[in-house]
């Protein structure tokens, strides 16, 4: 999979039938030249390590204005295989969905807490929600997401890719974005949303990311917190 966004593939058991879009540290707040995402805007941070499980939370942005594009907010690794994990922004219910897709795969198995986000549930804007992610847990790559949903509930899912029997990590990855089928759609997107990841950890290290892309996107980092802010609102 193209490492820069998760790749276009149906998801129905998160969106009800809509098409998603496949989709040494800086200690102090830094911003640099962008660079552009294929098919779509956003931001980019790397962690340059092998670690085999990520834990950050995310908090969501409390108002979304995003038209002609898809917004995900994840994290991910390459190595062996690439894979995208995190959440996926539904307009129609307005409310944040975890998404996964490691290599080729993208068809997840619900451990627990299925029924609490998926379907018309999701996590609620505004809140934030503790995302853990597993390389390779007897095979399979795992996340956890734990957070408030839209009508209440604090819980957690679980989601898994099976049989992905991941090795070798070469880094991993922090995004925000707002995703598109074909480039030639970028020009049409617009958006104006900010996120944050906070408490970042690899293998229980604290650890500071360090920015690699910035397109139409707006990213500070400092240890080991980042913010984003995603904004187009013209061609």
């Amino acid at each position: 999979m193209k490492k820069l966004l998760i790749t276009s593939a149906i998801s129905s058991a998160i969106l009800m039938g809509a098409i998603p879009v496949s989709i040494p540290g800086l200690s102090q707040t830094q911003e640099i030249e962008a660079a552009q995402l294929s098919k779509g805007i956003g931001g980019r941070t790397y962690i340059n390590s092998n670690g085999s499980i990520l834990v950050t939370k995310i908090q969501l942005p409390s108002t979304m204005s995003v038209s002609n594009g898809t917004a995900y907010i994840y994290s991910g690794f390459t190595g062996s295989k690439e894979a995208d994990i995190g959440l996926q922004y539904s307009p129609t219910y307005n409310v944040w969905k975890p998404t996964m897709k490691v290599g080729t795969n993208n068809q997840e198995t619900y451990i627990e807490g299925q029924s609490d986000f998926t379907y018309t549930k999701g996590f609620k804007p505004g809140s934030t929600v503790q995302m853990t992610i597993y390389k390779n847990l007897n095979g399979h790559t795992r996340a956890t997401f734990w957070g408030t949903n839209n009508v209440g509930y604090t819980g957690r899912i679980i989601t898994e890719i099976q049989n992905s029997n991941i090795g070798s990590v070469t880094k991993w990855k922090l995004l925000s974005t707002v995703a598109v089928t074909d480039d030639i759609y970028r020009k049409d997107i617009r958006a104006n949303f900010s996120t944050r990841f906070t408490d970042i950890t690899l293998d229980n290290r604290a650890v500071t990311p360090v920015i690699d892309t910035q397109d139409f996107t707006s990213i500070q980092v400092s240890g080991n917190t980042v913010n984003m802010q995603v904004l187009k609102t013209t061609n």
